[in-house]
């Protein structure tokens, strides 16, 4: 059995303190600033592998020596690891404290180093803090707890916390049912299959399931290039490369030899083309099929068992959204499926049932949810199935019983909902997120993992404002951290969202070097806004389709009513008003809710978008009809056109309202994303110089507008993974 070490130990950028038995990080000054929250079972695992750095650990060697067992499922082990890995903030496929050796082990690559005693100041009273990785076993817990059920969710959060790891230990509950879920819930290792730099993104299996068909990017601004590869032997083979336009989501022929794909080049052109090439996958030819609408943008397409027709999404140049549509291989006029309200980007990523009858289908909500859908095809009649909770499913695959489709329900979750109940239950858990999961007709799963953007926060001298040069990482915000907002008061927290615990969580950090979480979210998701309200004591967050306001003082209130699709929160001048959009039966409104009463009223009718200034002299808002924005000032009844591209389509606009002027992102005559300036006394529009990068939408503007703030982060990785058991499951 192990032991716990019997001096301080330096271990990476934690020190371990055997007096407490606890791992803290420690300031200059040699105060604890962070503890790593550890019961005994994740305490005992990590000090097991202090003691043995540098080897292989096999799972054997941890059940004998940490659990004092042999019988203890693979499962269980692999979440201790990820416990330990969301806690020491370690990722898993660039690891600096735990490595993986597949189908061997683990070992543990930080260094260790025997020290003496630091002068450490214990502080009186431990800041209260919460255990990110709680997670339920069975029911997807909600995004945050409604104030009407704050009590009870506190009290389930802190058992929660104290009991997480011993969840593991003794297994998953479902208060009561142990065995039953043991036997019913596997547990599934993503092991990587093509593990290429860059991105690697909508696989399709062959019918034979022995070849993948993949795109791949080195990165966003690379030549991309459609890739196949054998499943057997993992050789790859180049088909096709493009240096100026994307190569999306090929989609295997049921015949073998030929592959459809988009050739995307956004706002320019689309074609979707069919590529036929021999046994030794050499091009025959490459056809134009059909033209697309430059809106479309890369999604999924699915043949018809049968081969006749082409599904595929298009963003039609006078449309509102996307639309799944019909091709015809035999000939014949192609025909609209679907028609997505206006509220919603549209249909995409479609997939045929084995028999062909059905085709199972994504639909967004708002931009920022999606729903699972099903069409009749036989007469054309649709249903929605479900839509996923704390997460947006890349992709759905239908299940070989034909009744149920598969689909990613959470960070480390896949689950199925059955096409005639439309009741989901959880299929198999896993040691990473799956993203887009395809089956094969072997009955292999294959997903994607990894992230498509690593993020970092940039602050810059606003060259209109400022002369003095700054370019600088913000210090404050050097955890992964996604989002950052200053506080409009000049000693108020600056609001973080930071995925150190492995789910992206809202932090205040403070200017004497404290820090305070003061959001619990679930699941998986991007947040939309961040806003201080302008006395600079309260938040909104927009989480999926939902508006929350937070404080470092009170609990989490959720704003929006159930069912309630909302987006663009933001705040009166005075903080007295909160104000955002919201869909209902397919169209957009602005609701006005009032701070303290937590009253909803409808504000505008005609608007999907609104924002007051944060001193109250101008408002802007854009018009639902012809989705141009407009202004008007305080000390005018005017009403004018605002010189502002509207940045159309779904996406809301982002801009950001200060006192002397308007700050947008547009496209420049290189055709990159350029932060502007729209200065209201002059009436023109100024270029500051600053290219955001292409993935990344959000910036901010300091209070006085010296500084521009933009997550200036990189292209991430994402490679195709096969889910593996250690028994056959489908």
């Amino acid at each position: 059995m192990s032991t716990k070490p019997e001096q301080q130990l330096k271990v990476g950028d934690w020190w371990y303190l055997p007096q407490q038995d606890k791992l803290v990080k420690l300031s200059e000054t040699g105060e604890i600033v962070q503890t790593a929250e550890l019961d005994n079972l994740c305490q005992k695992a990590f000090n097991y592998f202090m003691q043995n750095p540098g080897r292989l650990i096999t799972r054997d060697e941890l059940l004998s020596n940490v659990w004092g067992v042999r019988d203890v499922s693979d499962g269980r082990i692999s979440r201790v690891i990820r416990v330990l890995r969301v806690e020491l903030g370690d990722d898993s496929r660039e690891p600096t404290y735990i490595e993986t050796i597949p189908k061997r082990g683990f070992r543990f690559v930080a260094s260790v180093v025997r020290v003496g005693a630091p002068a450490v100041e214990q502080p009186a009273v431990f800041e209260e803090t919460v255990d990110d990785d709680t997670e339920s076993a069975i029911d997807q817990v909600p995004a945050m707890v409604p104030k009407r059920a704050v009590t009870s969710y506190v009290l389930w959060s802190a058992v929660a916390a104290v009991f997480s790891c011993s969840l593991i230990y003794f297994g998953w509950l479902n208060w009561g049912s142990t065995a039953q879920l043991e036997q019913e819930i596997p547990f599934g290792r993503l092991d990587p299959v093509s593990s290429m730099d860059g991105l690697e993104f909508y696989h399709s299996t062959s019918a034979d399931g022995r070849y993948l068909a993949y795109s791949h990017m080195i990165d966003i601004h690379s030549s991309s290039s459609l890739i196949v590869q054998d499943v057997e032997t993992l050789e790859k083979q180049v088909i096709k490369t493009s240096e100026n336009s994307n190569l999306i989501g090929p989609i295997w022929h049921p015949n073998g030899n030929a592959l459809a794909y988009q050739q995307l080049k956004r706002k320019v052109s689309c074609e979707i083309r069919l590529l036929r090439f021999d046994v030794q996958f050499k091009v025959q030819s490459d056809d134009l099929l059909t033209k697309c609408g430059a809106n479309s943008m890369g999604a999924r397409m699915s043949w018809s068992p049968d081969g006749r027709y082409l599904v595929y999404p298009d963003w039609q140049d006078k449309s509102n959204n996307i639309a799944l549509m019909l091709y015809p291989m035999d000939g014949g006029k192609i025909e609209q499926l679907t028609m997505p309200p206006e509220t919603s980007i549209g249909d995409f990523a479609a997939a045929f049932s084995h028999d062909g009858n059905y085709l199972a289908f994504i639909r967004d909500v708002a931009g920022a949810a999606g729903q699972i859908w099903m069409m009749n095809f036989q007469d054309r009649s649709i249903q929605m199935l479900i839509q996923p909770q704390g997460i947006y499913p890349g992709q759905v695959a239908w299940m070989p019983n034909i009744d149920e489709i598969l689909f990613s329900s959470g960070n480390n979750e896949l689950s199925v909902v059955d096409v005639h109940t439309k009741k989901a239950k959880v299929f198999a858990y896993t040691d990473n997120k799956a993203g887009e999961v395809i089956i094969s007709s072997k009955g292999r799963i294959f997903a994607s993992v990894g992230k498509l953007w690593q993020s970092s926060i940039r602050r810059i001298n606003n060259p209109l404002k400022n002369n003095q040069a700054v370019d600088e990482i913000m210090q404050q915000a050097s955890r992964g951290e996604g989002m950052l907002e200053l506080n409009p008061v000049a000693d108020g927290p600056t609001a973080v969202m930071s995925n150190r615990s492995g789910v992206q969580q809202v932090w205040l950090y403070f200017k004497d070097g404290r820090q305070k979480q003061i959001s619990r979210f679930s699941g998986d998701f991007s947040p939309k806004a961040l806003e201080f309200s302008p006395d600079g004591k309260s938040l909104l967050v927009l989480v999926g389709t939902s508006v929350w306001l937070l404080s470092e003082q009170t609990s989490p209130v959720l704003l929006s009513l159930d069912g309630q699709n909302s987006r663009d929160p933001s705040w009166s001048y005075d903080s007295k008003t909160i104000y955002f959009s919201a869909s209902e039966q397919g169209r957009w409104k602005i609701i006005a809710m009032d701070r303290d009463s937590l009253t909803q009223k409808t504000f505008a009718v005609d608007m999907d978008y609104f924002r007051e200034s944060p001193d109250g002299d101008y408002q802007v808002w854009r018009n639902t009809e012809d989705k141009q924005l407009r202004i008007k000032f305080r000390d005018n009844s005017e009403i004018t056109q605002l010189p502002v591209p509207a940045q159309g389509d779904f996406v809301s606009p982002s801009l950001v309202l200060r006192k002397s002027a308007i700050y947008f992102l547009n496209s420049n005559e290189s055709k990159q994303y350029e932060i502007y300036s729209y200065d209201l006394v002059s009436k023109t529009i100024n270029k500051t110089g600053i290219i955001h990068p292409k993935l990344a939408r959000r910036f901010s503007v300091s209070t006085d507008e010296m500084f521009i703030l933009q997550d200036d982060g990189k292209t991430g990785d994402i490679d195709i993974a096969e889910l593996v058991f250690s028994k056959q499951t489908l």
